[in-house]
């Protein structure tokens, strides 16, 4: 789990929760914990870390049970820390193996159709054998009172590919989309063990939080909000309904209202339309007016692409662009799409934002001739902007149509 901490950091940043410091991390590829406590002093950053006695929470993510190491490093950070508390990543098996047989086999090209029968049972016997280290650990330094808790990723990672299996995940339709190799993560198992960690540190949903960066980073439109929603769905629920996360008094209404919004009559429900990557010139320095600073950014060309529109962005927009006085910034663009098939469609796209976070979130309109293209000039549109000036198209914009749905 190597990929958590520093997604996790931006997630707690994201929820408010100021006090969240990540004190070190340590990691050695396809590791047991014990091989983490067997390293010499003076390159042991978790042996340090736990002496100085100001960790509170101690994450650990061995790849089987039982594992020496766990109760070595509760001991140890139980001795300088008596109110720490003690997570255990409950790890997916590694290639589709058992992790209690692991490395063995694990580097073979596994089976990634499996059915939701096939993943319950696929790392069964690693998941008992680490809450039954668990739970004695408990029973053994607990004093009544549990203090080491498991991270079930196994468990979600199944669900997760379960549900893929019963073609009920947005943007995913293959299981082997979740992996890079036999055994490690893309962005969306990255994202929902993330989502998992922070459920199970903090206690609270990770309902509403942002996607993860690495999930944001992947230029694939289809892993769009609808996935990051889901995928904090499935981490909640897994944390919430797994007695051995340290959640056993969320009862099921309680899990249900995490989901919930406020109930109108109808409620917007956003539909992916699609990705501009943009391009934009040289700006021009307008000067300064009444209410900041002007630039004009010529929009030079790019190229967009969604399920049900494509083309590109024709050279000679621009974005009138200001720069406010109480620090917010506005934007005012006007350019022109041309679709594969010929149809040139006009986008105005406004957009304000003030710090810390900026200019993120516009509001599209279009107009398009009479045809198939009719319903861009019938509905509401909102867009997500990011601008990454080291890129040669600058500027990224997902945009969503409005739809309405019934409340729950």
């Amino acid at each position: 789990m190597w990929y958590v901490p520093d997604q996790l950091t931006e997630l707690a940043s994201a929820q408010g929760i100021d006090d969240h410091q990540l004190v070190g991390l340590q990691k050695i590829g396809a590791s047991r914990t014990l091989q983490h406590w067997q390293l010499p002093d003076d390159e042991n950053l978790a042996k340090e870390a736990l002496r100085q006695g100001d960790v509170d929470v101690f994450v650990m993510s061995p790849i089987q049970f039982p594992d020496e190491g766990i109760e070595n490093f509760i001991k140890l950070g139980l001795k300088h820390n008596p109110e720490m508390r003690f997570l255990v990543q409950l790890s997916w098996g590694g290639g589709d193996i058992d992790n209690q047989d692991f490395p063995n086999g694990a580097w073979e090209v596994p089976d990634r159709d499996k059915t939701p029968e096939q993943l319950s049972l696929m790392n069964a016997r690693n998941i008992r054998a680490g809450e039954t280290q668990i739970d004695s650990l408990n029973e053994k330094y607990g004093d009544g009172q549990d203090f080491v808790f498991l991270i079930p990723a196994s468990q979600a990672a199944s669900e997760l590919r379960s549900r893929i299996y019963r073609k009920e995940m947005p943007g995913l339709e293959d299981q082997d989309e979740l992996f890079v190799d036999p055994a490690h993560p893309s962005a969306p198992l990255e994202a929902l063990n993330t989502y998992l960690h922070f459920a199970v540190l903090y206690q609270q949903s990770p309902l509403g939080l942002p996607a993860t960066q690495k999930l944001e980073q992947v230029n694939r439109p289809q892993w769009d909000e609808s996935l990051t929603r889901t995928l904090q769905e499935i981490a909640w629920q897994t944390a919430a309904n797994y007695s051995r996360s340290g959640l056993p008094n969320v009862d099921a209404e309680e899990i249900s209202a995490a989901f919930d919004f406020p109930q109108p009559v109808e409620y917007p429900e956003l539909e992916f339309v699609y990705t501009a990557n943009i391009k934009v010139g040289e700006a021009l320095d307008f000067g300064q007016v009444d209410d900041g600073k002007r630039l004009v950014i010529p929009i030079v060309g790019g190229t967009f692409h969604g399920p049900d529109i494509q083309g590109e962005v024709v050279p000679g927009g621009v974005d009138w662009n200001l720069s406010r006085s109480d620090g917010a910034t506005e934007a005012d663009a006007t350019y022109f799409l041309r679709t594969e098939d010929g149809v040139l469609i006009r986008v105005s796209n406004l957009g304000v934002g003030a710090p810390p976070t900026g200019l993120r979130f516009t509001t599209p309109r279009f107009i398009a001739p009479r045809g198939q293209y009719d319903w861009l000039n019938q509905s509401t549109f909102v867009g997500t902007l990011e601008v990454d000036w080291k890129r040669e198209f600058s500027i990224r914009l997902r945009v969503f149509r409005v739809r309405s749905q019934e409340s729950p």
